[in-house]
């Protein structure tokens, strides 16, 4: 049995813990015949409904699509979303042991709803509440995080800035994860980038990475230099900078890698980032050493941009994968 093998299959016995905004991808497809006499805008007639697990929720679904164990925590309301969600997220074969979404009667689940007609997104609408967590739930949400990062090999910060990953929630589990020894991964929002210290790495893409400082990284002496001023700034131990058509950049204190990518074809970049994150944390998890974790990831997001919609992975498509071609 090959070393890629032997790490494919140790991806059903490590456990990830998805700590992060949770939320319902609602999609609506229709047609529009005709324009409405009330205002001059379209009027969808609805065909069809699809409603899937997004956010953090998407995460959870790219790593058991890889065979991960996999434990949710965060929040969701006590309503109609916050039970389609948790349904769909068990149908991915989630144990609803495992399942530690707080229900809040007083906080919508967040939903994004899509109107699709003619293979164009007509308008978006966003149900939620971005404020942060209230004192009882976040304290609950930190007690939950001292059993859960214990029987963990990984954890993913996953942040849509939605209230949930707060500062405590940050230090708490990066604290527990270090005493541990186990690595924690964010994929980071904007907003909140200076609160993600000492974590193992992050993995924004080159215009995230840029905003925060303020200035923009397009040539590899750019990465490179904000690169390691984020990692000085934050006290990371690693960067991970995707690049869309330029491949990833991995940034450490000592070394800098380039790894261009492998997509043949580019047809949807919807939920790569999500790609990129399991598969890094996942197979940092089953002992892949940082290198073999990145340019893994690097393979695994170039097949899923191939496919149409927030494509997943399966354990099968990793088998082509070569280390050190490119």
């Amino acid at each position: 049995m090959s070393e890629l093998t032997q790490l494919i299959e140790r991806f059903r016995t490590r456990r990830i813990l998805v700590v992060g905004d949770f939320m319902l991808d609602e999609y609506i497809f229709g047609a529009v015949e005709r324009i409405s006499p009330e205002a001059p805008v379209p009027v969808v007639e609805e065909r069809q409904v699809n409603r899937v697990p997004g956010g953090a929720g998407n995460v959870v679904t790219n790593l058991r699509s890889l065979q991960s164990m996999v434990t949710a925590c965060g929040v969701i309301g006590r309503d109609t979303d916050g039970s389609r969600l948790a349904d769909r997220m068990k149908e991915t074969g989630m144990q609803e042991s495992d399942l530690l979404l707080l229900e809040l009667e007083e906080r919508p689940t967040t939903r994004k709803t899509r109107i699709i007609a003619g293979n164009q997104q007509v308008c978006r609408l966003d149900r939620e509440d971005r404020s942060p967590l209230p004192d009882p739930a976040r304290h609950r949400l930190l007690s939950m995080l001292e059993d859960q990062v214990k029987r963990s090999d990984a954890v993913i910060l996953s942040d849509y800035d939605k209230g949930v990953v707060l500062p405590d929630v940050i230090e708490k589990t990066v604290t527990l994860a270090k005493a541990k020894g186990i690595p924690v991964t964010v994929d980071p929002q904007v907003t909140h980038f200076a609160q993600y210290r000492n974590v193992f790495i992050l993995t924004p893409n080159h215009h995230e990475a840029g905003r925060f400082l303020g200035r923009k990284l397009i040539s590899d002496d750019e990465v490179e230099h904000g690169g390691r001023e984020i990692i000085e700034r934050l006290q990371c131990d690693h960067i991970l900078i995707t690049r869309g058509e330029k491949g990833m950049s991995l940034i450490s204190p000592d070394r800098v890698r380039h790894v261009p990518t492998v997509a043949r074809e580019v047809f949807d970049v919807t939920g790569a980032g999500d790609t990129v994150i399991s598969l890094l944390t996942l197979a940092l998890a089953a002992g892949a050493d940082l290198d073999l974790a990145v340019e893994l990831s690097n393979f695994g997001a170039g097949i899923v941009v191939g496919r149409i919609g927030a494509a997943t992975l399966q354990p099968s498509d990793l088998y082509g994968f070569q280390r050190g071609v490119v």
